[in-house]
């Protein structure tokens, strides 16, 4: 009998500590985790399941990550952008006013696009300042698209969800930056 108890317990050891080396290695959430700590926009869960999106983040490293991140901010940049001109192709639906934030919507985007863009050869190079200047830069997008409706009593934003979606990315990929410098 005593020969069986230090055994099992040397196997229980042994699978709890693989268990515990497995989870402890997934990047993706000590990534996330420690970027939701140090960033209140971040959102935990959201980090986890879009960088877990993307299958390149399996095998990842943290600037690898770091990449991925922009990259999906990017995507998503782009996406809003061709919404907004399928809204503004929709024509009459919308008054003047509302069409007006709309195509302002669509200009910063193309810009916030532009600046994702250069934030990755900012990243790619190791230059996190510039990188962090550009993904801050693309981040205001969102906020400026809202806050043309917001001037307007009675202008309601058909982007206000995605607008909060984008910005949500950016802040992940603002918090990674940050963990680079």
């Amino acid at each position: 009998m005593k020969t069986h108890f230090p055994a099992s317990i040397l196997v229980l050891f042994s699978l709890l500590t693989l268990f515990q080396f497995g989870f402890s290695l997934d990047i993706v959430q000590r990534s996330c985790k420690l970027a939701a700590k140090r960033d209140p926009y971040v959102d935990y869960k959201l980090c986890v399941k879009s960088l877990r999106a993307n299958p390149s983040s399996k095998d990842a490293t943290f600037k690898d990550l770091v990449l991925i991140s922009i990259e999906q901010s990017k995507a998503n940049a782009t996406a809003i952008g061709s919404e907004i001109t399928g809204l503004l192709k929709g024509g009459g639906k919308w008054g003047k006013y509302s069409s007006s934030c709309l195509e302002s919507c669509l200009e910063v985007y193309s810009e916030a696009v532009s600046d994702l863009k250069l934030g990755l050869v900012a990243v790619k190079m190791g230059d996190y300042e510039t990188a962090n200047t550009e993904v801050s830069a693309a981040m205001d997008a969102p906020l400026t698209c809202e806050n043309g409706y917001n001037e307007k009593d009675g202008e309601v934003s058909p982007l206000t969800e995605k607008n909060g979606g984008f910005f949500q990315l950016t802040a992940i990929s603002l918090a990674f930056i940050s963990l680079c410098q």
